[in-house]
């Protein structure tokens, strides 16, 4: 990969990694708002299974604790500082993928967004 193949791809997946924060705010995702997440993930030009590897095992990892706070997380967003970081200390490459640990893992922090993650997923492939 030449320098500015790697400078896109990195840049790529960061706008990926913001924007799929925003199924872990405390908020009610309308149907509009999945649209626009789904744009947003389809302009990076990443693939299906690289956007679901980062939704599973980058910003999952890194968010999930925010709809389980008490009294409620945050809603307006992610400061995306924080949640660089946050991804870089929780960013899953230890386990092998097929690990039962890991997938139940993956499971816990996924429960309160697979639903709205799959219709971002769905929207993506019919654009």
């Amino acid at each position: 990969m030449s320098r500015n193949e790697v400078e896109w791809r990195a840049a790529a997946i960061r706008e990926a990694q913001v924007a799929i924060s925003c199924l872990f705010l405390d908020t009610e995702l309308r149907k509009a708002d999945l649209g626009a997440l789904a744009r947003v993930l389809k302009a990076t030009g990443l693939s299906e299974a690289e956007l679901q590897r980062i939704y599973e095992t980058e910003v999952a990892p890194a968010c999930w604790r925010n709809l389980w706070a008490l009294p409620g997380g945050v809603w307006e967003g992610f400061d995306e500082e924080w949640l660089m970081h946050a991804i870089q200390r929780h960013r899953l490459q230890a386990m092998p993928r097929r690990s039962l640990f890991l997938r139940l893992r993956i499971r816990f922090w996924t429960a309160r967004t697979r639903k709205e993650w799959a219709q971002v997923m769905r929207m993506c492939a019919e654009k």
